[in-house]
């Protein structure tokens, strides 16, 4: 008779199966928008339930229209960045405004509503960690609030503008022309050789050294690689990566995964090798997502889960650079 431990013994390869057959690409273009109390316009784009076998990560995206604002709710840690539009967001009765290419880190159980007040719908990429809050049994959600237009009154009653900083001293919200840009001091998990040189040109939002505390997730910085070049090779557990401009394609696994702007590409936490390639005219720019639990087993289980640099067949590590082809190796 089989026995708990028959399963146990079989889980790893069960677990490499599910690997192997895990989405690798959420395709905007094929996510249809749908409303909640929340939201008037928002799609989930990576969650277990849509295919990606994650570590209890997910992506959404939401867009405000012209004049309205979002519902009032709260929930686990969420990081969200801002791709088009301007307004500001009340956290935990602190406002804090914000324009495109902003970054705000939102806490555990503190109560926000986002109101845009520009001239063209918001668009913004958020990322939670309710699926692993599920699993733990930890998930909790409580809507305060629905979505609809704003009401003048309601605007003129909100607080002042308050900085960037939350009354704790965390760090809120980080703009783009503030980011520091190509400091390796600034990598969240440590100046190693896993990561030298990974990408052209790196500008940091959510990291400790920034004055930010997260613990779940966090869209950590933006990368652009020009035209014609590919980023560092490595591997590591979880990695989700979102195209804010351009398109290319990740070489993973010895396969090619195609993906655009404004797409998620998933990389299953399966040590697989990956490397970023933009095999076009114009620059690629995109976000790193990096949630907490990858760092967690990467820290209690080193032997398995480091970042690792992947060699070429001469024994030098495959960094950031021009895309060279095999026959211009031989030349």
């Amino acid at each position: 008779m089989k026995t708990f431990y028959d399963e146990w013994l079989q889980a790893q390869n069960d677990i490499q199966a599910e690997l192997k057959a895990s989405l690798e690409v959420a395709r905007d273009r094929d996510i249809p928008w749908v409303s909640t109390p929340q939201d008037a316009k928002v799609k989930l784009m990576v969650a277990n339930s849509l295919g990606f076998a994650t570590m209890g990560s997910n992506v959404l995206k939401s867009e405000i229209p012209v004049g309205w604002h979002t519902g009032k709710h709260r929930h686990g840690e969420e990081s969200m960045h801002i791709l088009a539009g301007e307004g500001f967001s009340v956290i935990a009765g602190q406002r804090f405004d914000w324009h495109k290419s902003s970054t705000l880190q939102i806490p555990f159980w503190a109560e926000h509503q986002h109101f845009n007040t520009g001239s063209v719908p918001v668009l913004s990429i958020s990322a939670m960690a309710f699926d692993l809050e599920r699993f733990v049994r930890v998930a909790r959600l409580e809507q305060i609030e629905t979505c609809g237009p704003n009401d003048d009154a309601v605007l003129a009653a909100q607080p002042a503008a308050s900085g960037e900083y939350y009354a704790d001293g965390t760090r809120a919200i980080i703009h783009i022309e503030d980011a520091p840009a190509d400091d390796d001091s600034l990598e969240p998990q440590g100046n190693i050789a896993a990561l030298k040189n990974q990408h052209d040109y790196i500008q940091y939002l959510v990291v400790p050294k920034n004055g930010f505390h997260t613990v779940s997730v966090a869209i950590t910085h933006q990368w652009i690689e020009p035209p014609f070049h590919n980023s560092g090779r490595h591997k590591h557990l979880e990695a989700v990566v979102y195209a804010v401009e351009g398109e290319g394609y990740t070489e993973m696994q010895g396969n090619r995964v195609a993906w655009e702007a404004g797409d998620v590409l998933y990389v299953p936490p399966a040590m697989w090798e990956h490397q970023h390639m933009n095999d076009n005219p114009n620059p690629i720019k995109q976000l790193r997502i990096a949630f907490g639990i990858r760092q967690w087993f990467t820290s209690v289980w080193p032997e398995g889960f480091t970042n690792q640099r992947v060699y070429d067949k001469y024994g030098k590590p495959i960094e950031a650079g021009p895309i060279v082809r095999e026959r211009e190796r031989r030349l």
